[in-house]
């Protein structure tokens, strides 16, 4: 089977209830909406199955179900994401593209916890202040 290098463009994801275990399968597909990856996420714990390329090109990976969050954040804030298959090699790899450093991620903590004070209607303490100066 060919090497596959494709930017993914889109993404669907879903839960799945079978017999043995429930796991979460994330889709990935590529500008002309092929399927470039087939990811599952599994609870189980020990060794996973490796990497394999099927009959019509789609790649099977599988991880550990606490990876999910991180591949979701990094298909929803990442651009662009690249899916890499080598058969050669059997190894799959999916990236993000070179990043400027200092971007949003590096938004100092403390500014997501800042208290934001209420902002004051300068109009409404205006009619206020006249209010009480006619009195």
């Amino acid at each position: 089977m060919p090497n596959v290098s494709a930017e993914v463009t889109n993404y669907q994801y879903e839960f799945r209830a079978m017999d043995a275990e429930n796991a979460a399968f994330l889709y990935l597909f590529d500008a002309q909406s092929k399927l470039l990856c087939m990811a599952a996420f599994v609870d189980r714990t020990g060794p996973l199955p490796g990497p394999r390329q099927g009959l019509n090109g789609t790649v099977f990976l599988s991880f550990h179900r606490s990876d999910l969050s991180s591949f979701t954040d990094m298909l929803r804030n990442e651009k662009p994401v690249m899916f890499n298959w080598s058969a050669d090699n059997q190894s799959a790899q999916i990236t993000t593209g070179k990043e400027p450093v200092g971007e949003e991620e590096g938004k100092h903590i403390a500014s997501f916890f800042a208290v934001k004070k209420p902002a004051v209607r300068k109009s409404a303490s205006k009619t206020a202040v006249k209010r009480k100066t006619k009195k």
